[in-house]
């Protein structure tokens, strides 16, 4: 397994669209490239969700597949960018388990979130930082991969 000086886009993909699982972290992907930022985006993995999109469930072998490449792919790298917006009919559990993972690996863990969101105090705890804005959040990753 190759490491890389870089960022996980983590997130809740569970109960959205192709595009809205991949809208921010299209964004993020563009800034963090800008700034010569490696980034691992699970997203790219679309055709196993689209399982779940098109409603046919999610066969338990490809979820587990999904589950252990996305372990694999925080491993290998150093920050966990996280989007903990409120956003309704979206699953989070996923992106629970991602944090909890990263912060036993003693990742450096940024959070995202609407000004006015709330976050769970177990997620806070685990977070190095917590931002109100996408924009800070990546302004944070450029500065911890420096």
């Amino acid at each position: 397994m190759k490491l890389l000086k870089g960022v996980y886009l983590a997130g809740p993909m569970a109960g959205f669209s192709g595009e809205e699982m991949k809208a921010w972290r299209t964004y993020a992907g563009t800034v963090l490239a800008d700034h010569g930022i490696d980034f691992l985006d699970p997203a790219r993995r679309i055709s196993f969700h689209e399982q779940l999109l098109d409603d046919k469930g999610l066969e338990s072998n490809i979820a587990k597949r999904i589950f252990k490449q996305d372990l694999r792919d925080i491993a290998r790298c150093e920050i966990l960018l996280v989007d903990m917006r409120n956003h309704p009919n979206a699953k989070g559990q996923g992106t629970a388990c991602e944090v909890m993972f990263s912060h036993m690996k003693n990742k450096t863990i940024i959070m995202f979130k609407n000004k006015h969101d709330r976050i769970n105090p177990f997620m806070t705890a685990m977070a190095t930082e917590v931002h109100n804005s996408l924009d800070e959040a990546l302004e944070a990753c450029i500065d911890y991969s420096e």
